[in-house]
């Protein structure tokens, strides 16, 4: 492991920094790429709360492609960032998720803990191991066994078990918890001030905190769905910790809102460099080398998320698929079922089919993922994926964690403990205010220059030939919106002079009779697919996209893994990319075997572990072993293989 060459170096430099490393130093600092970032108590804990909303994007950007969300336009075997396409992962140089966790945060929040204990000012010491614990699930989620114990004690230190580190995580939720319930610690007399230049999530209120520590914990325990532990007595375990975070981000003076009342976000305030959102169009990274920009301009979303998930306008039709109405003339049916179309990307202009290249209109295009675009393709022809409330603007927002999620942990358990019922109805209120935080950035960065108050024509509409968002009126959105989330009909009426209908007009019909004709909450036929599929959209641009993929198998048409007593198929069109690289993935596999064979977890960074720890590496078994990259963790195992995250 890369902790430094000495452990007196890391000593020197604390002491040397203690009264002259800024904030800027520290995020620019370019002197020695393998050198951990040093910091001092003044500026400690606005470089951890940075690092917190980094380390949930470096992991969601890698991510994205792994759950099968966006792809590219080409179709290598081979290439540079290989979480892209065809999984190549052993040649890649470094994967920021690992840095970031052991430097960035760990070394950072280590002596952020004891600069606190030092002054006597615990509040410091309660963040920073919130964070700390945060960090340390995405990467053992991402990585598996890691080190943890003997993380900074040693140049090449053992790597703890997955189990061990869970426990540990448990147990350090439960004792954050306490703590903050703590006078001694959240009301210490001598707690300094933090202000919003030093936490620019919460500006120091420690209640809010503690419902991030109890979003993890419930996070945390619902890896043992599905295939650790089912019981009704983990179910409501989960539903516990879950409504503990609701609760928690509900009391007080709420930062967004009574719905989204104060989830954790990092907000940002334009500029340059690091001030930028990590989704926005100015691609922000740091150092140039230290983290992957978000290369959204070159990504492309696939099939299955255009198709199978949001349901895209006349999908058969090879003239109108992907277009605004899918070539009905009447009808105001938007791009796709789900309203997010149109709300997380802007469709553009180019060839109207692959058959008919000469003609030319918008449309939202999409490829099978690594599949390659066609020579009559660019990359400007598919969606502007720069929209949206995370990836719209450079004054954006990264959230840490969302409201969303914490209702989808809980609809799962709800759903695993048989009520149905109430699962589609917390996943139906949870997909209703994803689409208003896609819908609320909409309405404030594109206002409609020629706004009509009488029809309150402000909403997403048909996208213009210059790639710029269009308008509709708001009986048309409504009605779209009842289409997806009700499946009902919307009509229009015109009147006869007494006031009696004359005639009506179907509008916008509902979701069952166009698209992929399928109503995703339907309480009398509610099934495990709806639900993950929905909590699939809500998590774009977020780390668990591929965590429930890998929790639930990739469960597909092709690979038949059924979930459950009942078999269920939970991502029934999902399938693995094109021109996987073949030495991995394709070679010596029958067809079966290869529908089964997906990509588990990242192998460790190579340019730190196979230097500084190769002999783990190698006792673990995954020193340029490919089939590490297939090892399922722990709580993806077959149903009764595991029975205890911790191991007990």
């Amino acid at each position: 492991m890369e902790i430094m060459n000495k452990l007196k170096i890391i000593a020197m430099l604390v002491l040397a920094c203690l009264m002259t490393v800024s904030c800027e130093d520290i995020l620019d600092d370019n002197v020695n790429p393998d050198k951990a970032h040093s910091i001092n108590v003044q500026v400690a804990l606005p470089v951890v709360v940075f690092y917190a909303q980094q380390i949930n994007y470096d992991h969601a950007e890698y991510y994205n492609y792994f759950s099968q969300f966006l792809t590219t336009g080409g179709k290598s075997s081979v290439g540079a960032y290989s979480y892209k396409c065809e999984w190549e992962m052993l040649t890649m140089n470094r994967h920021p998720q690992w840095r970031r966790h052991f430097y960035d945060i760990g070394v950072n929040a280590k002596n952020l803990i004891q600069y606190s204990q030092d002054i006597g000012s615990p509040n410091y010491e309660l963040i920073a191991r919130t964070i700390r614990l945060m960090s340390t699930q995405l990467t053992t989620d991402a990585f598996g066994d890691m080190p943890r114990s003997q993380a900074y004690l040693s140049n090449s230190p053992a790597y703890d078990t997955q189990a061990s580190i869970y426990e540990w995580m448990f147990q350090e939720a439960d004792e954050l918890i306490s703590l903050y319930e703590s006078p001694e610690y959240a009301q210490n007399e001598h707690n300094l001030v933090i202000d919003k230049t030093q936490d620019r999530v919460y500006a120091g209120d420690l209640e809010k905190w503690k419902g991030l520590v109890y979003a993890i914990k419930a996070r945390l325990l619902l890896r043992n769905i599905p295939n650790v532990d089912r019981s009704a007595a983990m179910c409501q375990k989960i539903i516990a910790a879950a409504d503990a975070a609701i609760n928690q981000w509900r009391k007080g003076d709420l930062l967004y809102g009574s719905w989204f009342g104060n989830e954790p976000r990092y907000n940002f305030d334009g500029g340059t460099g690091t001030e930028n959102c990590v989704w926005s169009l100015s691609k922000p990274v740091i150092n140039s080398w230290e983290s992957r920009s978000n290369l959204l301009d070159n990504a492309i979303p696939s099939k299955y998320f255009m198709v199978d998930v949001l349901g895209i306008s006349a999908p058969d039709n090879e003239r109108f698929c992907g277009t605004y109405n899918g070539g009905t003339a009447s009808s105001f049916q938007g791009y796709a079922n789900d309203p997010r179309c149109v709300l997380l990307m802007i469709p553009r202009t180019g060839p109207q089919s692959p058959s008919n290249t000469a003609a030319s209109v918008i449309k939202m295009r999409y490829l099978e993922n690594n599949i390659g675009m066609s020579t009559s393709y660019k990359i400007a022809n598919y969606p502007n994926l720069y929209m949206g409330a995370y990836a719209g603007q450079p004054e954006g927002y990264n959230p840490i964690f969302t409201m969303e999620e914490l209702y989808f942990i809980k609809a799962e358990a709800l759903y695993w403990l048989g009520d149905k019922a109430g699962a589609c109805a917390l996943a139906k209120e949870a997909t209703e205010h994803n689409i208003e935080r896609h819908l609320d950035f909409f309405l404030k960065k594109y206002p409609n220059p020629n706004y009509n108050e009488n029809t309150d024509n402000k909403y997403p509409g048909q996208c213009t030939v210059s790639g710029t968002p269009g308008y509709t009126q708001a009986q048309y959105w409504e009605g779209q919106m009842n289409s997806f989330l009700n499946n009902e009909e919307y009509y229009t009426y015109t009147y006869k002079p007494d006031g009696s209908i004359n005639k009506a007009t179907l509008r916008v019909p509902k979701v069952t009779d166009r698209g992929n004709k399928h109503w995703f909450f339907n309480p009398s036929e509610y099934t495990l697919s709806d639900l993950m599929i929905q909590k699939y959209v809500a998590m774009v641009y977020q780390p668990e996209m591929w965590t429930d993929m890998r929790r639930y198998h990739y469960s597909n048409n092709r690979n038949n893994y059924g979930i459950g007593d009942a078999n269920e198929i939970i991502y029934p069109n999902l399938r693995r990319p094109y021109n996987l690289y073949a030495a991995y993935w394709i070679d010596g596999l029958t067809e079966t075997q290869k529908e089964n064979t997906w990509i588990q977890r990242l192998n460790y960074d190579p340019e730190t572990e196979e230097k500084y720890n190769r002999s783990e590496l190698q006792r673990l078994g995954a020193y340029k072993n490919y089939k590490w990259l297939q090892e399922p963790m722990i709580w993806a195992h077959d149903y009764g293989e595991v029975t205890s995250l911790s191991g007990k």
